[in-house]
Order: structure tokens, then sequence, then C-alpha cells
């Protein structure tokens, strides 16, 4: 183990015991409708009408927010862009879509082991009341949150951005109304009902108030999450980043596993590396905005496509901010492609502002993507990727200690 005066150093400041659970689902309710201004906030949306139905229910206020949290990421398991808009933009879902969306969903979300109920509620969300599922599950037997997120989706889809709110409100309760009892709970049907008469229950929508009321519905929210719930998360973020593409299918636990050993390697305690290899997971979040064309891209870059996959720490950065009590992860993870000698992206930052733990994840980034395959390029062998490193901390981008570390760890 290489502990020169690395004992010295001070990593960051660690997560905080106690979080608030909805920024996390938030921001990845964020994440997963970045890319595609067509869908943008609908995840958001779908939570703000769940929420509104669960309160008129008889229901205690932990299964309220289990409803709203399963609510924000329930598409978790669409693949592609073009089957988001297709799931979110139409009414009469294409059966075999759904189904495969929700499969995928509640396999992502089976680790989560702070919320054990919400990957099935994920699998049943678009279960239709009458029955002809794919399990079989119909009526009462469908989780009361499955049939309020499936009611609040359709909601979602049938509002026409263009038209003025109150102007449609009449035209989408007959529709929610002639799907009672085939496709919706009648019972919740009812208090849609009741909801749709009050103009601030639609008001909300056209004036974005939805974010206040999900935030203010988030600050009951508090919740112990230790860092093995918190890694639980990270790792289904993780894999919605890598599935993206085949190249880049294990890069964001790739570089969680390295920063996880660089930082075991440079003396640092057991609850540092495990913080560390969550900010590898969560470090390449903001990919979620770049189009999958441009990373699957067989050749080099071009600059107009190089500056648009140059966004992807800030987003990042922004989206990880926003999650309070996370220590000092979120400069981990989202200086990634900072260089000491402040020549890096976004925020060209140099030493001064880069703290260990984003050195440890900068060189982690780079030795991972270099011994990775890339579209236009084989991976680089063990000794080439050194070579290269090498000379990127000879030219003051990378930080010295790291560098001798990952030498001595690999």
């Amino acid at each position: 183990m290489y502990k020169t005066q690395i004992k010295k150093k001070n990593i960051g400041k660690l997560p905080e015991k106690e979080m608030r659970i909805s920024d996390l689902f938030i921001a990845l309710s964020k994440a997963l409708d970045m890319g595609k201004i067509e869908v943008l906030d609908h995840s958001r949306r779908v939570a703000y009408f769940s929420l509104e139905i669960a309160k008129k229910l008889n229901i205690n206020k932990a299964k309220v927010n289990e409803v709203v949290l399963a609510a924000l990421i329930n598409d978790i398991g669409i693949t592609s862009a073009e089957d988001k808009l297709e799931i979110q933009k139409n009414f009469n879902l294409e059966k075999s879509l759904a189904e495969n969306h929700s499969k995928t969903g509640y396999s992502l979300t089976q680790n989560i082991n702070i919320l054990p109920n919400i990957s099935n509620i994920i699998l049943h969300n678009h279960h239709k009341y009458q029955g002809n599922n794919f399990n079989g599950v119909k009526g009462k037997d469908i989780p009361l949150a499955s049939r309020i997120i499936f009611l609040a989706d359709r909601i979602e889809s049938l509002i026409k951005p263009g038209e003025y709110i109150l102007f449609q409100a009449n035209e989408i309760l007959s529709q929610i109304e002639a799907k009672a009892n085939q496709w919706f709970d009648p019972n919740l049907v009812k208090v849609f009902k009741e909801l749709a008469k009050r103009e601030f229950f639609w008001l909300n929508i056209k004036t974005e108030e939805y974010n206040s009321v999900l935030e203010n519905w988030g600050k009951e929210t508090h919740m112990k999450i230790d860092l093995e719930n918190l890694e639980s998360i990270a790792s289904v973020m993780a894999n919605l980043i890598d599935r993206i593409s085949p190249f880049t299918s294990r890069h964001s636990s790739g570089v969680a596993t390295i920063a996880a050993m660089l930082t075991h390697e440079l003396g640092f305690n057991e609850l540092e590396q495990r913080a560390m290899r969550i900010a590898g997971l969560f470090h390449d979040l903001g990919k979620l905005i770049i189009p999958a064309e441009i990373i699957e891209k067989e050749a080099e870059l071009n600059d107009d496509e190089y500056m648009i996959i140059k966004q992807h720490p800030y987003y990042s950065y922004r989206l990880l901010t926003k999650i309070r009590g996370l220590g000092n992860i979120p400069e981990w993870a989202a200086f990634h492609h900072e260089r000491l000698n402040g020549n890096g992206y976004p925020f060209h930052y140099g030493a001064e502002k880069l703290n260990f733990g984003s050195r440890i994840l900068a060189v982690s980034d780079v030795f991972q993507a270099l011994t990775e395959d890339r579209p236009y390029r084989e991976a680089f062998s063990m000794s080439q990727a050194l070579d290269i490193i090498d000379e990127m901390k000879n030219n003051n981008e990378l930080d010295a200690d790291v560098v001798f570390a990952l030498k001595e760890s690999i």
C-alpha cells in the first residue's frame, strides 16, 4: 500500500447519514427525462398527479411516499428515446412495449434495498384493471401504487403542450372515464374526477408549479441512508448510463471499481473507499443527455460532436448538487474531466480547486476509458494506457501521487 504523505491529504466530505430520499429520486427522474425535449419533466408530472390522487385516499404517509417515489422512476425500463416518446405521448400503448419496459424496470430496481416494494410496483405499473396482463394479475390484486401510477401516467399522456390546459380538462376526463373498469380502477377514476373539477390541479401543470409541490412533499421524506443504501441507488443510475451503448456497458462500474481500489491503495478507510465507489457510479450521469448516435459513432468525433459530449460532466454536477447531503461526491464525480493545469472541461478548474477525491476519479476515468474498446478504436494495452497516463501526469493534467498508486495496484 502506497502511504508516503497521502494520509495527510483530505479526500473530502463523506455523505451525511440522513438524507431526503426524494432528492435522489427527483434527480434520477430528471436524468431519465433529459435529452428529449418532447418528454421533458414527464416523470415529475406523473409523480405530481400520483401525489394528488394518493393524498385523497385513506393511506398513510409512508404509502403515499412509496407511490410518488415509484412514479418518479416509473419509466426507468425504457431503453431508447423513440420508445420513451412512444410510451409517454400515446394514450393507447402497444402491449409488448408496456410489458417489456415494466419487466426491465423491475429488474433494474430489484436491488434498491431501502425501498423493497418499488420493483414490484414498477412491474405492475401498466397493468390494466380488467386483466389480460402478462402475469395474470388484475383488479385489486394489482398493487394500489401501480394502479395510481398507471392512471396518472395515462392522464399525463393526454396533455397537449400547445393547447391551454383548462380547455383540455373535460376531454381528458372523458377519455379516462371511458376506460374505467377496463384499464383503470373505477374508485381511482372517481378521485380523479373530483380533482379534475379544480382548476389548480391543472394549472400546477401549466405553470410548472408541480416542481414546488414535489419539493414541499419531499421535505417529509428524510431517511437514514447508509453508504450501502446509497450505492444500491447509484448502481441503478450507472446501469442506466452504461446501457446506452455496448461500448460503455461496464464503464461506470469499471471506473467505480478502480476508484475504490486506488482509494484503498492510498490508505483511506473503508467508508471513504465506498464513497469513492459511489462517485464512480454517478460520474457519467449527465451522459443521458447525449444522443446515442454520438456515443456510438464509429469514427473520431468532429468539433461540433465533441462540443456536445463535453456537456455531460456539467449535467452530472447540476443533477448531483440537487441531492442534499451527498458531501463532496458531486465534485468527485463531475470533475473527472478537469485537469490540474486548468485545461480540462467544463469548468476549467485547476489544481487549487480540485480536491483529492476529484483527482482519484480523473485518473480512474482515464484508465478505464483507455482500456475499453470504443466504436472508433480497440482498447489500448495496459502498458500503452500507462504510457499515456504518464504523459498526462508530466503535462500536469493528472495527480502524480494517484498515478503512482495506479501503477502500484494493477
